[in-house]
């Protein structure tokens, strides 16, 4: 072995430990980086040379693998609901918003620890970089809005001039009202009862317009507008009515009934509709509140409305998926806390299903209202960096020395 030998291995000590600095650097840069799992540098020697009588010598080391550790990270609480937390050894699987749905196989997925999650203007739930989350079914978690429901409730709801009935009976009312009150003796009573009659006539008005307003755009809010200006009307007929000492028509109310019948069916479609995320359970069922405000529901199936809260429900609706990896060492880093299944990972190629994907609510468990720390330890990295930094300063001397003893070559010929 010649001695030019030694500075190809001083050199060999530098390049590893040069790449070992930076697996310490991005481990210390990411300390704070939601669900990042730690790397550590694993050298091994060259293949040695032969120095005769069945001796080697070294040529120097090498980076043999860099080793990502999965260990779990530490707890931290959060007050987002959307935010999740994995006690176990899955990931959540996410795909991009350019791939079609659904993910064909588990092992087709981007897997990740970082459930930093949140629901976007489309009703999905994506990930900071827009990477949908998906379900045991393998689709992106989307909510609905439930606008088909809504619009057909609100349609049927004046379907057949459902509220006219209900205005013209109430302005026929009103008139009877009116007479009565003509007939009256002036005096306190007169003037209250008119101003009774005065007050029902303009809440009849309002709920006209309303109607009318309603039939060029007949949609759930509309509706509102509608059903809450006809019971101002209705109630203020009532009042109107025993002032002046007559009633209110049978057919009056039974038309005012079938209004506000058709409208319980348009609020039954809008506590469909997403509002927000209520709920996440330790297995992945997701409960969100409807657009009424008061309805509570189940996640379902993507893009459909949910279902309502009950046992029988819980047990078959789609749940938040994650997806389980034999050597999760072997994942591929594919950047944004997102990983790849490599062949060596282990990562089922089986499509995905409820009974598999879900977390089984024990050993495995989703925690809402919390996100997993980066598993770095700051006072180990500095201590790998101190002795990093001398096994670089020690190669880095096996160069200069080396490069000395060849000066002493030199300086024979002088």
């Amino acid at each position: 072995m010649s001695l030019t030998s030694a500075l190809y291995t001083g050199v060999s000590g530098l390049s590893a430990y040069g790449d070992s600095m930076n697996v310490i650097g991005n481990n210390i840069s990411n300390v704070n980086t939601t669900g990042f799992k730690q790397g550590r540098a694993l050298f091994a020697d060259m293949l040695s040379g032969d120095a005769g009588n069945n001796s080697q010598v070294g040529r120097g080391v090498q980076l043999q693998a860099i080793q990502n550790i999965f260990t779990q990270g530490s707890y931290q609480s959060s007050e987002n609901v959307t935010d999740m937390y994995i006690q176990g050894n899955s990931f959540f699987a996410l795909k991009a918003p350019s791939t079609p749905s659904p993910v064909a196989t588990q092992n087709a997925a981007f897997l990740s620890r970082n459930g930093a999650f949140h629901v976007d203007s489309n009703l999905t739930l994506v990930n900071p970089d827009g990477y949908q989350v998906l379900d045991t079914a393998g689709n992106p978690i989307r909510f609905s809005d439930n606008a088909t429901g809504i619009t057909a409730a609100a349609v049927a709801f004046n379907a057949a001039a459902v509220v006219a009935p209900a205005t013209t009976a109430i302005t026929a009312d009103i008139a009877t009202a009116q007479t009565a009150v003509t007939a009256m003796a002036a005096g306190a009573a007169k003037t209250a009862a008119q101003n009774l009659v005065n007050a029902a006539t303009a809440a009849n008005n309002a709920a006209i317009a309303a109607d009318t307003a309603f039939g060029t755009s007949p949609n759930g809010p509309n509706a509102d507008a509608v059903n809450a200006a006809l019971s101002a009307a209705f109630a203020s007929l009532q009042e109107a009515s025993v002032a002046a000492g007559t009633s209110v028509a049978a057919g009056t109310t039974t038309a005012v009934n079938t209004v506000t019948t058709a409208y319980g069916n348009v609020q039954t479609e809008e506590g469909k509709a997403f509002s927000k995320i209520t709920k996440i359970d330790p297995d992945g069922l997701i409960t969100y509140l409807g657009a009424d405000g008061i309805t509570q529901n189940y996640y379902d199936t993507s893009g459909v409305p949910g279902l309502p809260v009950t046992a029988a429900n819980a047990a078959t609706v789609q749940r938040v998926a994650v997806v389980a990896a034999k050597d999760p060492g072997a994942l591929t880093k594919a950047g944004s806390s997102l990983y790849k299944a490599s062949t060596d990972a282990g990562v089922s190629t089986a499509a995905f299903s409820l009974g598999t994907n879900k977390p089984n609510g024990s050993s495995e468990q989703v925690i809402s209202n919390a996100l997993e720390q980066s598993n770095v330890d700051l006072a180990s990295e500095f201590v790998k960096m101190i002795t990093t930094q001398r096994a670089y300063s020690a190669n880095s001397k096996t160069i200069t020395t080396t490069d000395q003893m060849t000066q002493e070559i030199l300086s024979l010929i002088r």
